[in-house]
């Protein structure tokens, strides 16, 4: 997990000190923004010189592509069980995994600035190239593919309404409530675009 206290510790192993310094700057990201982070703030964070962070990583943008490197790894295998190609796909359930990855929608939702958003949109595009390779919804992804700005259309709401989900002050609104009328308005969308694909993804569900 990247959440957590930043403190521990002086002596550590290398793979400790990496693990710490990512842990820190992801803090001090969502805190503060990541254009607002340099390398000596992590520094103080950690109670570590400056030159100690520089020797693992060299740019507080390294720190990031290693942090979302990490959420990489794990999401496609979290969302997979909700892309069964042998069942419609279920965008409430997809929604309800994506609120439990707090550390991944703050971190992406962190920064605002050019080399960011590039940072953020690579990242989302190698969410889908991984579900692709690991065969997931093979038939379903080929399908919307037809429309190839549709996949990352649908993966950007699900992040973006996450997230707003977890910041906004009635955060306590029902999730599942939540979750079924996404489902109903993103299989109304897809019927919309692809009309022909109304069997493959099934009717629009209800609460």
């Amino acid at each position: 997990m990247i959440a957590g206290s930043p403190t521990a510790p002086r002596r550590l192993d290398a793979q400790a000190r990496r693990d710490q310094i990512m842990r820190a700057a992801a803090g001090l990201f969502t805190e503060r923004g990541f254009e607002a982070v340099g390398m000596g703030d992590v520094a103080a964070a950690l109670q570590i010189s400056r030159p100690a962070v520089y020797s693992y990583f060299p740019s507080t943008e390294a720190m990031l592509d290693a942090l979302l490197d990490e959420l990489l790894e794990h999401l496609p295998a979290r969302l997979a069980p909700h892309l069964n190609a042998s069942e419609p796909i279920s965008f409430g359930a997809l929604f309800l995994t994506l609120l439990q990855e707090g550390d991944l929608l703050r971190l992406l939702n962190s920064g605002g600035g050019p080399l960011f958003r590039a940072r953020r949109q690579a990242f989302l595009q190698a969410i889908e190239a991984k579900l692709r390779d690991q065969g997931l919804t093979e038939f379903k992804l080929s399908r919307l593919d037809r429309q190839p700005h549709l996949l990352p259309i649908l993966l950007s709401l699900l992040t973006g309404l996450a997230h707003d989900h977890l910041t906004r002050q009635d955060a306590e609104a029902d999730p599942a409530a939540l979750a079924a009328t996404l489902e109903n308005f993103i299989h109304a969308g897809i019927r919309g675009v692809l009309p022909d694909m109304t069997q493959a993804y099934g009717t629009a569900r209800s609460a």
